[in-house]
């Protein structure tokens, strides 16, 4: 009896979807949606009187043949993952792929007229997908997946699209040896991108993925760093966040200290003439983030502070310490001399000589707060002790180091 009323009420269901305009369809996907989002395979089977099949053909169907005409893709896609992250659904998955909608899919992924949200929502499906094994993370990579993803998460400027992208790359790296490399290479060619969202995720998803396929090579490391220059700070925190994971690989851990080591160097500009402003430039942010990142690489292990001492990571950072436009620069570059100087004794020997004795009895009441209580003349000297430090140690040009002594001659005739 109760199958008898299943049965009619699936074909009342068909007759009004085979009969129905978009409208009517869609409601019907609004309501399927709504009451069987969390059924099981068998649960689907009940209701739709073992022949749930009949439905998921005619949604497919219908998704094929109006996808590059525009509409509501989202609400199709949303009810054919019904059916296919049901558990003990796996009939529904087969018949999906065999009509070939892994590809239509990922054509969404590519359309140019699609919305955001159909793409989020495509991006979800392959998610889906992916995580009922191996073989079907397989088929999607075969199909260029991997690429197609990547792309769309290039172009899109939503943070939901660009998430759901990397929750599908997540997915394909996972238990899926033959293409895991794949997908850690897809991700390192997004950490250029122009789109600030697409090298956030991006980062997140290297971090994860790391452990997976063992040693970093310096030219990741180098793109990393690169993000520290960024405008935006959670892309400026995703890098620092991977930094830390790098730096445990032996292979280029003094590749990201020594690449810290030069962010903290500012333009010459900077060093010469220094002025205040209420805007920060770009080198400033990236100064900042360097001097924080070292300096919490530094407090977690004492090897890495070392390194950083003997790459003379303390003159740049006293460099940073005089540069009045940023005092977030000032103040992670104080916190970060002052674990030094706790940690090595030659360092208080350095910030003797650069410092002076009695700034460095200033500094070492306050670091944090020294920034405050530079006085003009203490700036001064300061900027021209270590203006010659820093080209020394960043370049041996000898333009560079005329240019700074016409600086200096310059300055000192307008007092």
């Amino acid at each position: 009896m109760v199958k008898k009323t299943s049965t009619i009420a699936l074909q009342k269901l068909l007759d009004e979807w085979d009969h129905g305009k978009t409208k009517t369809r869609e409601k019907i996907l609004s309501n399927f949606i709504t009451r069987h989002k969390d059924d099981s395979g068998p649960d689907l089977e009940a209701e739709f009187a073992d022949a749930g099949s009949l439905f998921l053909t005619r949604i497919t169907t219908w998704l094929r043949l109006t996808y590059l005409l525009g509409g509501n893709i989202k609400i199709q896609l949303d009810a054919i993952k019904v059916f296919l992250s049901a558990s003990c659904g796996q009939r529904y998955l087969s018949e999906f792929l065999e009509v070939g909608g892994i590809l239509t899919v990922l054509e969404i992924l590519g359309l140019k007229a699609a919305k955001e949200e159909d793409k989020s929502a495509a991006l979800q499906l392959l998610e889906t997908i992916s995580n009922c094994g191996r073989k079907y993370k397989e088929v999607i990579c075969e199909s260029y997946g991997v690429r197609a993803a990547a792309e769309c998460m290039a172009r899109s400027y939503t943070a939901e699209t660009q998430d759901c992208g990397r929750s599908l790359l997540y997915s394909l790296a996972h238990g899926n040896p033959r293409y895991q490399k794949q997908v850690y290479q897809v991700l390192k060619d997004l950490l250029p991108s122009t789109n600030p969202g697409t090298q956030r995720v991006a980062a997140q998803g290297l971090r994860h993925i790391q452990k997976l396929v063992g040693a970093p090579t310096n030219a990741l490391v180098e793109n990393v760093l690169a993000l520290l220059r960024s405008l935006y700070s959670d892309v400026q925190y995703e890098a620092a966040e991977l930094l830390k994971e790098l730096v445990e690989y032996e292979e280029v851990r003094e590749v990201v200290i020594t690449g810290l080591i030069i962010l903290l160097t500012p333009v010459l500009d900077d060093v010469i003439r220094p002025a205040v402003t209420d805007t920060p430039l770009p080198q400033h942010l990236q100064q900042a983030a360097a001097a924080k990142v070292l300096g919490v690489l530094c407090e977690k292990s004492v090897k890495l502070a070392s390194i950083a001492v003997e790459n003379k990571a303390v003159q740049s950072l006293i460099v940073v310490m005089s540069n009045v436009r940023h005092p977030a620069s000032q103040q992670y570059a104080a916190r970060t001399l002052s674990f030094l100087m706790q940690t090595f004794s030659e360092v208080q020997a350095t910030l003797r000589e650069c410092l002076g004795a009695d700034l460095l009895e200033e500094f070492m009441r306050s670091p944090e707060d020294i920034h405050k209580k530079l006085t003009p003349a203490q700036l001064d000297k300061l900027i021209s002790n270590n203006t010659q430090v820093l080209l020394m140690t960043s370049s041996s040009d000898e333009d560079d180091l005329g240019l700074v002594k016409s600086a200096q001659e310059i300055e000192n005739n307008e007092q």
